[in-house]
């Protein structure tokens, strides 16, 4: 079954810094809408990332208290909706867990606000 909007992953994702050679697994967010994730071979996802200096930021959500637990992250973290990537299904290993209905919502904000909709 192929992972679904919302659901966080635990995925290997390329590292921009190494021209996308190397590999760091790392949880995401699903992002892109369900029906093409049932018919494409590939995932839009926002990546997490346990460093919350910017968290302030209108691109950014914070992960943190009751949430923690339902995404199946270990620490507060931040969904990166300003550092979209594209990946291959292959490269999702499993589902961590789900956000929130409200923190989907907000999700949905930060990346209205990333891509200028």
């Amino acid at each position: 079954m192929p992972p679904k909007r919302g659901e966080v992953v635990l995925c290997r994702l390329p590292l921009p810094s190494t021209g996308r050679t190397q590999h760091k697994l790392r949880p995401a967010v699903v992002v892109s809408k369900n029906p093409n994730n049932r018919r494409l071979d590939d995932l839009i996802v926002a990546p997490c990332t346990s460093n919350t200096s910017r968290a302030h930021e209108a691109t950014q959500y914070l992960i943190e208290g009751d949430e923690i637990a339902r995404t199946g992250i270990r620490t507060p973290s931040v969904v990166r909706c300003e550092a979209l990537m594209s990946i291959p299904k292959a490269f999702v290993l499993r589902t961590l867990g789900r956000l929130s209905p409200a923190a989907e919502a907000a999700v949905h904000g930060c990346l209205r606000d990333a891509l200028g909709l």
